[in-house]
């Protein structure tokens, strides 16, 4: 296929109540706001309140025109718009050759007709997506309701992380490309059967131009380059179904868990990389009064549970790949930037390989955002890094009525299944975010029943039948929002979450948390600060220490709530680590909130391995320059507190205290090997460490389990009970202590070497969180160091640091 490309500068026009307003020069791919940002908008719209100096846009109506030479008119040529964001009609040399009205999928058009020798002109009328529908019907909706009815990211509309900015725009590539004689679709690449000895693939394809009879030649080349299989095939067919059997198959595993060998398939002088690997998720019921059973019954009688939880068969939900089960570690994924079009390669493989870093195994391409442009698959194949993936729907009730709804979604559904289906890193399809949470298998109708059953899981069985398709996220049991069956969101229970805070001294706050585990959690949410050399980026040091009125502004707020997110951050922190001193101490209380949240619920799902078999946290990645709210890492793709937290929980081997009538001592292993370790017993008290007594303990493979218990008459009231537990293999710290966690500046760590790549510290007394912070990845932070304690942590700067400062700062527990 011949290209024309037609990216670069365009001509760009604003009207203003269907009047000419302003020229304007635009890039292509890109949108309107970053067309205008230094001209009609702030240079930084994200600086401080600069967002609400764009809210204009959304009301005018845009035009983009370029012209472009042919030498001779192409024969068979299709104009092709990989992204159109959204309301446009195009026109080719003053002929209306297509209107649009989703920004999901591709477009093209037939257009040898209208092309001529010569200058040749392409004009896209963009309309106001929000005037467009201003007179639809209000419906029941998360933020706005108007986003339901446009087919386009719907979080940029405004969403509690991220500020409003509609715009307009051709948001990815346009070329015109020629279709000349027999080819072949995208082909359907999958595993039949596979194991360490061989392994049966399977390719599947519609065929183009395929009347007079065409040879096409199939070759598959393993991950080394070697070609491993070879064949000529003819046909006059619109399909085919080839099988194909190799020796000695590389499986493909999440990390972790092996490696990620990714073969290539060539046909029509095109390539296809795959991974050779199978996925089930395993959902076997629980045996009436087995332990599971009985767990499920407590998570019923829970307030959550009385709300969410009517099922009476529990079940357990656990992927295996390529047989293994694999304990599921991840986050959720959200569009990397406000604005499509200034998503990178760059930054996605920053963000990504910063999550393979911290133990990520699996990600959930969330619903509110957009199918992510390939480089994001094929970086998560090469990582290692699962994927689940929501459809584009998300906390709403769509208009699932209207036939052209139900049209576009069968349209996003093809487009994504041809785009995706062979990614070996994506293991499940949801339908959308939310919408079904209080939908059940056997009712007879709720939200979201319709569109999957008429749009997506049709077009599914046909295009991608080898893989999982969920209706939801939540989904499972009754109603899909409960805890005992398949997967579940925590952010559902967040509404018994905020009265806790705020009515609560939160003294059992580990104790509220330990109570709800859940078979698969696809969200949990946590809360926290930004890094300083962040925060610095769009606030003033006035506004971090001193004021509250960006912090409220950068942490967005739910509209349906009484309360701002941010004074619930602001209240969860000060009940759970003590009031604040000044606004230093603010600041780091903040972020180290969310890195005792994490602690605490990870440690309770790792304890609960078997029970619970994944933990997937709300959010890694940030939209837009957040102060404070869910993400791991922040816009600038600097680690949060939480990153750090993450990373220690998603260690192989953890160790973890759980205070029952007993400290009992978890040893938490998702390794392939078991253990023999000591543990080393102190306690906190008065500043002072005081040895109780050592024990040496083992662990078996894959299994988290109570290794050894300590009487609680072993630490007197009011003390901090730590637990080493040390191998040749392995070094890790826990601790426990009753009620809450205040914590207080104290003297920092002695830096003892510091080079460009690594600083050593060591602590003269016990410090409960050492903090390093600039613009540099840790491989540790927050830690804690014991007396005369010394640690060399490695670092390296960020891909876009602006400064090599690092401060060190000690914080204690009272």
């Amino acid at each position: 296929m011949k290209l024309i490309d037609l990216n670069g500068k365009w001509n760009g026009q604003c009207y203003r109540d269907g009047k000419h307003d302003f020229s304007f020069t635009g890039t292509v791919p890109g949108c309107v706001h970053t067309d205008l940002m230094g001209s009609r908008i702030p240079e930084d719209i994200y600086y401080r309140d600069n967002a609400d100096k764009c809210q204009w846009i959304e009301d005018c109506d845009w035009k983009y025109e370029r012209s472009f030479a042919l030498d001779e008119i192409p024969q068979n040529a299709f104009l092709v718009f990989e992204g159109l964001d959204t309301y446009a009609d195009i026109y080719l040399n003053g002929t209306l050759i297509g209107k649009t009205q989703n920004m999901f999928i591709r477009h093209e058009f037939p257009a040898s007709e209208l092309l001529k020798i010569g200058e040749n002109t392409l004009s896209v009328y963009f309309r106001s997506p929000v005037r467009e529908v201003e007179n639809e019907p209000e419906r029941p909706a998360a933020f706005t309701y108007e986003r339901l009815y446009t087919r386009r990211v719907q979080c940029t509309y405004g969403w509690d992380w991220v500020a409003r900015f509609v715009t307009c725009g051709i948001w990815r590539d346009v070329y015109i490309e020629t279709n000349d004689g027999f080819d072949v679709k995208k082909p359907y690449i999958y595993t039949e059967a596979a194991n360490e000895n061989w392994a049966q693939i399977v390719v599947e394809a519609e065929t183009v131009n395929y009347e007079n009879g065409a040879y096409y030649d199939i070759a598959v080349k393993d991950p080394s380059g070697k070609t491993v299989y070879e064949h000529r095939f003819y046909t006059k067919e619109p399909s085919f179904k080839h099988y194909i059997n190799i020796r000695n198959a590389k499986l493909w595993y999440p990390h972790g868990y092996g490696k990620q060998p990714i073969y290539t398939l060539s046909i029509c002088g095109k390539e296809y990389k795959f991974g050779i690997r199978t996925a089930v998720i395993e959902e076997l019921p629980d045996d009436v009064g087995s332990p599971y059973y009985e767990k499920c019954l407590e998570i019923k009688e829970t307030e959550s549970g009385r709300e969410y939880d009517k099922t009476e068969n529990f079940s357990g939900f656990r992927l295996l790949i390529n047989g293994t089960p694999i304990m599921c570690k991840g986050a959720n994924w959200v569009p990397s930037e406000p604005f499509p079009s200034l998503e990178n390669d760059e930054k996605i493989t920053t963000l990504l390989s910063l999550a393979r870093e911290a133990g990520v195994n699996i990600l959930r391409v969330w619903g509110g955002g957009i199918f992510e442009k390939q480089h994001f698959y094929n970086e998560c194949d090469r990582l290692g890094i699962l994927l689940s993936q929501d459809f584009l729907m998300a906390c709403g009730h769509y208009p699932e009525q209207n036939e052209s709804f139900i049209s576009h979604v069968r349209s996003e559904t093809e487009f994504a299944a041809y785009e995706l289906r062979n990614h070996p890193a994506l293991v499940w399809w949801s339908g959308d975010n939310e919408n079904a949470a209080f939908g059940y298998d056997d009712a007879e109708d709720y939200r979201g029943r319709t569109v999957v059953h008429k749009a997506i899981m049709p077009i599914l069985n046909k295009l991608d039948p080898r893989r999982r398709y969920l209706l939801s996220s939540p989904y499972g049991g009754n109603v899909y929002a409960c805890r005992t069956a398949g997967t579940t969101h925590n952010t559902q229970s967040l509404g018994f979450t905020f009265p806790y805070v705020f009515d609560t001294d939160m003294t059992d706050y580990k104790e509220y948390f330990n109570s709800m585990p859940a078979r698969f959690m696809a969200e949990e949410p946590t809360m926290g600060a930004t890094s300083l050399p962040s925060l610095r980026k769009f606030m003033t040091e006035s506004d971090i220490y001193d004021e509250s009125e960006m912090w409220e502004y950068h942490t967005k707020p739910n509209p349906s709530l009484p309360f701002t997110l941010f004074e619930f951050l602001n209240t969860f922190t000060y009940k759970v680590l003590g009031e604040y001193k000044d606004g230093f101490d603010r600041l780091f209380k903040l972020k180290y909130a969310q890195y005792e949240w994490v602690r605490v619920t990870f440690e309770n799902a790792r304890r609960n391995r078997g029970f619970m078999n994944g933990m997937i946290y709300w959010m890694w990645n940030d939209c837009w320059p957040a102060s404070s709210g869910w993400s791991f890492v922040d816009y600038y793709c600097l680690p949060k507190a939480s990153f750090y937290s993450f990373k220690r929980c998603a260690s192989e081997l953890v160790v973890s205290v759980n205070k029952t009538n007993k400290y009992d001592i978890y040893l938490c292993n998702d390794g392939f090997d078991g253990h023999t370790a000591e543990l080393s017993l102190s306690y906190l008290k008065d500043g002072k460490v005081v040895h109780i007594e050592n024990a040496t303990v083992s662990i078996g493979a894959e299994i988290s389990e109570c290794v050894y218990s300590l009487s609680l008459n072993a630490v007197p009231d009011g003390a901090m009970l730590i637990c080493d537990a040390i191998s040749d293999k392995f070094r890790a710290r826990a601790f426990c202590k009753d009620g809450n966690l205040p914590i207080f500046p104290c003297s920092a760590p002695e830096i003892v070497a510091q080079s460009e790549n690594s600083i050593t510290l060591t602590a003269k007394e016990y410090i409960h969180a050492v903090e390093l912070e600039g613009e540099y990845i840790f491989d540790d932070n927050y830690f804690s160091l014991m007396p005369n304690e010394t640690r060399t942590v490695k670092l390296r700067p960020t891909e876009n640091a602006e400064t090599k400062e690092i401060t060190v700062a000690g914080y204690t527990v009272e």
